[in-house]
């Protein structure tokens, strides 16, 4: 790969700008692809900012073709954070790189196995309903109907909304996968997409498959020239690289939930095919079928003191007012009671594990039934999995330096129930030695990853620099858009503080100012929370008045996110009221998104069990956990929310944050020097329509 093919694709006068219309030549975009090309040159680590605009994708993807092509046994996986970058690659970039440079390579597109179709599966489940399941227009009959169209089995790709329920049952599941014995394997979903990601000289995945293979790797000490949940690769782009942490961190906790334990045995116990349950099928090639009936009644055992134990960890959760409890040695003493009834917990399982055993090895049934054999044995493996979290849990004498944490969860129809988790304190380690220490190229980009200190902060939490021998290269490319003339910042000096005691008042104040300031846009605007509660009780508010405006309201949880999108940008008059998600992955350019509303610094909830026990161990470490993880964090979320803004060249608008302390705290200063430079004038309540209607009508 000479460095000359880089400039003659991405210079002045290169391949992008003789072939796409209107296409600006950046500086960035040019830089950005040669230090990917020299991480791979050089075997080094990188870690690369590049603004809005700059055009990260193919400055990645460019280097990688170009690699794959002089190198074709060198396979490159791409791992994005969301589905929706995943196939923006697939469908849309690499497609138009083919064409522009005239090359081919097989790439591939991959995602979890739970987000493919299994026919398998679906007969069965449809079978239990058949009249229902014939019906197109029923839930299941759409599922139905859809899987005689799809090329991929993909749930992204199904033309509307399957429930979380239905699709437990009819995804792919590696656990009860028959393999190549199963009658389905040549039309599978799932091995079509692995036998394409085993041809191809480019894999686009994400983040979950990333460190589902990493940890498979580490647990069966495999090399990464080795098949396991990845095909054999050696270089990686990790894209929206800001979400590392959070996404590792989700992926190493361990869990043990009331709710998924008791739905794991129903799967055991409950009436399905042939008005038959699962044990009661086995039951019939038994030569004592009494051992049946003995798990059946140690099922409803193990159920009984399930709830028990739930009862009693769901009423500490109650009697605190607490969603969240972080444990440490002096909760302990608070919990004690949960020792012997998790005991309990735990000799049914046992109890119930050794039945199974018992069960299957009296077994004499036909081939075409050992499925059933197979489903049996993962969902016992399941609840041991489980149990192995609960017993790590209530063995207080074994804890190390995780983070042990109780949550008291809801799902729908659903009595809250608790579930028990243990989360590393730290994911850096891990990364290091899993994945930054073990390949021979790592790039990492995003639009925000870079606090004006070099990296360090981002750097210290995913494990990043490996050491001082390993080559780590770093750049920040700014946005080439011209924020200075084209967004105004708005940040009311005489906004309230927000306390407990003062949210009353300071909804008050969100409330009107809101209203005026959606009311000087003519609406466009996209209003971010950090509370939901705050979000209701705001937009309860407003809506009267913004619907004799002729504006609409939409809010987070009416409707699936993409579809909620979807309306936003069709409609570039109305409102959009979101948190969480929202605050990154919304692409608006155009007139449709002018306003962004941030009505609070995004700073995590304090008492977030995890985020809580990474301050604490900071602070005793002598540093500080507000200057070194929650301020920092902060900041990178709110470059996040504010980068929702401009989206092209030629997009302006207005972002107005309504959180006083970015202009009263010193620390708020350091958080707007973050943020790219733009036109800031000074401003209290009273001028912000103003200001607003001036900028956009100028």
């Amino acid at each position: 790969m000479k460095t000359s093919e880089i400039f003659e694709i991405f210079d002045a006068d290169g391949l992008l700008s003789q072939r796409f219309p209107g296409y600006e030549y950046r500086d960035g975009q040019l830089e950005m692809a040669l230090m990917v090309q020299q991480a791979y040159h050089d075997h080094a680590l990188a870690a690369i900012e590049a603004g809005t605009g700059i055009g990260k994708s193919f400055a990645y993807l460019v280097p990688a073709l170009l690699w794959s092509i002089e190198h074709p046994k060198e396979r490159t996986v791409v791992a994005t954070s969301t589905i929706n970058l995943q196939n923006q690659l697939f469908r849309k970039d690499l497609v138009q790189l083919f064409d522009l440079l005239h090359v081919s390579a097989k790439v591939a597109l991959v995602m979890g196995r739970s987000n493919y179709l299994c026919l398998r599966r679906l007969e069965e489940y449809a079978e239990q309903t058949p009249l229902v399941s014939r019906d197109p227009l029923s839930d299941i009959g759409s599922v139905v109907a859809w899987s005689a169209e799809t090329e991929t089995g993909l749930r992204t790709d199904f033309p509307g909304t399957i429930t979380a329920s239905i699709w437990s049952e009819v995804c792919s599941d590696a656990d009860l996968c028959a393999g190549y014995r199963c009658s389905y394997a040549k039309d599978c979903f799932f091995m079509k997409s692995r036998r394409k990601a085993g041809e191809a000289a480019i894999i686009i995945a994400n983040h979950h498959l990333l460190f589902t293979d990493a940890r498979s790797r580490m647990i069966d000490d495999l090399d990464y020239d080795t098949d396991a949940v990845l095909p054999p690769f050696q270089r990686l782009v990790i894209d929206e690289a800001h979400n590392i942490e959070k996404n590792a961190t989700d992926f190493f906790t361990h869990t043990y939930s009331t709710f998924e334990v008791l739905r794991t045995l129903s799967h055991i116990s409950r009436t399905r095919r042939g008005n038959t349950s699962l044990i009661e099928e086995l039951a019939l090639y038994l030569r004592s079928p009494a051992l049946a009936d003995q798990i059946t009644g140690e099922i409803s055992l193990l159920v009984e003191s399930i709830g028990y134990l739930d009862t009693y960890l769901v009423s500490l959760m109650q009697q605190g007012r607490l969603k969240t409890a972080l444990i440490g040695v002096e909760q302990q003493q608070w919990m004690s009671d949960a020792v012997p009834l998790g005991k309990a917990v735990l000799a049914h399982i046992i109890r119930l594990s050794e039945l199974a055993q018992q069960l299957v090895e009296s077994l004499a049934i036909p081939d075409e039934l050992e499925i059933r054999v197979q489903e049996l044995a993962v969902y016992i493996r399941r609840v041991r999995a489980s149990a192995d979290a609960l017993e790590r849990f209530i063995d207080f004498a074994s804890w190390n330096t995780d983070v042990y944490w109780m949550e008291l969860a809801t799902h729908p129809k659903q009595s809250p129930h608790a579930a028990l988790h243990i989360s590393p304190l730290s994911v850096a380690q891990p990364l290091r030695d899993t994945i930054f220490s073990k390949l021979a190229t790592v790039v990492c980009t995003s639009a925000t990853l870079d606090l004006n200190d070099s990296f360090t902060y981002w750097g210290s939490r995913v494990g990043l620099p490996v050491s001082p021998d390993r080559m780590y290269l770093t750049a920040v490319h700014h946005s080439p858009f011209d924020f200075k003339e084209r967004l105004l910042l708005l940040t009311p000096s005489d906004a309230p503080v927000f306390t407990e005691r003062t949210a009353e008042a300071f909804g008050s104040y969100c409330v009107q100012t809101i209203r005026h300031a959606v009311y000087a846009s003519g609406g466009g605007a996209l209003v971010l929370f950090t509370s939901y509660r705050m979000l209701t009780s705001v937009a309860d508010a407003i809506a009267p008045d913004l619907v004799k405006a002729g504006i609409t309201l939409l809010r987070q949880g009416e409707e699936d996110r993409s579809r909620l999108l979807h309306r936003f940008i069709d409609d570039e008059d109305s409102v959009l009221f979101a948190t969480d998600s929202f605050w990154e992955g919304v692409d608006a350019p155009g007139n449709t998104l002018r306003l962004v509303v941030i009505v609070k610094l995004p700073f995590r909830v304090p008492t977030e069990p995890v985020f809580r026990a990474r301050q604490e161990a900071l602070d005793q470490e002598g540093k500080s956990g507000f200057f070194q993880l929650a301020l920092p964090e902060a900041t990178m979320r709110l470059k996040q929310g504010f980068g929702r803004l401009l989206r092209n060249a030629l997009d302006s608008g207005i972002v107005l944050i309504l959180d006083s302390r970015v202009v009263q705290k010193n620390y708020g200063q350091w958080m707007l020097q973050a943020l790219p430079e733009s036109f800031h004038p000074e401003t209290t309540t009273d001028g912000v329509p103003g200001k607003i209607e001036s900028f956009l009508y100028r």
